[in-house]
């Protein structure tokens, strides 16, 4: 029998299996039983055991055969039906949230198998089931609404000129964050047992950031203003507009604030508005911009004033802007192909 061990204890990524694969390795190159057990920290009885079932079977005998265990206490249907469970009743329809007391009590009631609480959280960790953070939706959000927004390819079609092609349309995604001296604190490394204080203003002196950026190329087009309105956003768009290529049209994706008009287009040959639907600022990836900025450069710091705010903002957005490979995969969707 010749086997290439080294490759076959790369490949595995059984620990046990390693162990009995470097125990034959060594002994066939000679080293005796006893060096094997203290060299691998285990016993000789188990060197012995990993030889001889590879001298008389080979590498099967060296394969891990898998532990029945204790056989689990509810059917993969029981299983199947507490996930359900959990997923229909996360969120309790008279408020708050489902508990481990609860699922405990719903598997005694509905099965009769009676669980520890702390039990309870390890059966959901197996049914892949995580404790998360709920994203919040507005009531009148429209689930339909966003489907139908989302095949984006007809929607761009029917908003830009006729004459321009879909292979020459850059995505752009636009929109405005305040950021001001009622900062946010956020959560940092800190040794166990210990919770650091960081500093937050009570002063209210804030400042616009407009940003928008382009999924095409990485590329960003910002400004700061002590406010926002519709001469602003013109202001912007001029930006973005002479940001495009020529022979490119830029198509720029905003929500429906009362200063992102369409209108406001009409004065740029080069660039066309398509409004997000109503109550869906999830579609819009610079929100996750705007988080990115607050819990990695502008949390846990205090402004002396505006233009203080101002300055920060711009290294902030910077920061950001200078990896576009960043950029792309961070403002990117799937559903923004243009199938070009």
């Amino acid at each position: 029998m010749s086997h290439n061990f080294a490759e076959l204890i790369n490949a595995t990524t059984n620990a046990r299996q390693r162990l009995k694969l470097l125990a034959v390795s060594h002994f066939l190159e000679g080293k005796s039983r006893t060096d094997i057990a203290t060299f691998l920290k285990v016993s000789r009885r188990s060197v012995n055991i990993w030889i001889k079932a590879y001298l008389h079977s080979g590498l099967t005998g060296l394969e891990v055969k898998p532990r029945s265990g204790r056989p689990h206490r509810l059917t993969p249907e029981q299983l199947a039906n507490i996930k359900q469970y959990v997923i229909d009743n996360a969120i309790k329809s008279e408020g708050g949230r489902l508990q481990g007391k609860d699922i405990k009590e719903y598997i005694e009631t509905t099965f009769g198998v009676t669980y520890q609480k702390t039990n309870i959280y390890y059966l959901l960790n197996k049914l892949n089931l995580s404790w998360i953070t709920t994203r919040s939706k507005h009531p009148k959000q429209s689930e339909e609404v966003q489907a139908s927004f989302k095949k984006f390819q007809i929607n761009t079609i029917l908003k830009i000129p006729g004459h321009v092609h879909l292979k020459d349309v850059h995505i752009w995604f636009q929109d405005e964050a305040r950021f001001g001296q009622r900062n946010a604190t956020t959560r940092i490394w800190a040794e166990k047992g210990t919770r650091p204080r960081a500093i937050q203003q009570q002063q209210f002196e804030y400042a616009y950031l407009f940003g928008a950026v382009c999924i095409n190329t990485g590329q960003t087009e910002a400004l700061v203003m002590p406010y926002s309105n519709s001469e602003v956003m013109k202001v912007h768009l001029r930006l973005i507009s002479d940001a495009t290529p020529k022979g490119k049209h830029a198509v720029v994706i905003m929500d429906r604030a009362s200063w992102h008009q369409s209108y406001l287009a009409e004065e740029f040959t080069n660039l066309t508005i398509i409004h997000l639907p109503p109550y869906s600022p999830e579609l819009n990836p610079i929100e996750q911009v705007w988080h990115w900025m607050r819990d990695n450069e502008i949390a846990n710091r205090c402004f002396d004033g505006y233009n203080d705010i101002v300055n920060k903002c711009c290294d902030a957005w910077n920061r950001f802007s200078e990896d576009k490979n960043r950029v792309i995969s961070q403002c990117h969707r799937d559903w923004i192909n243009l199938g070009t």
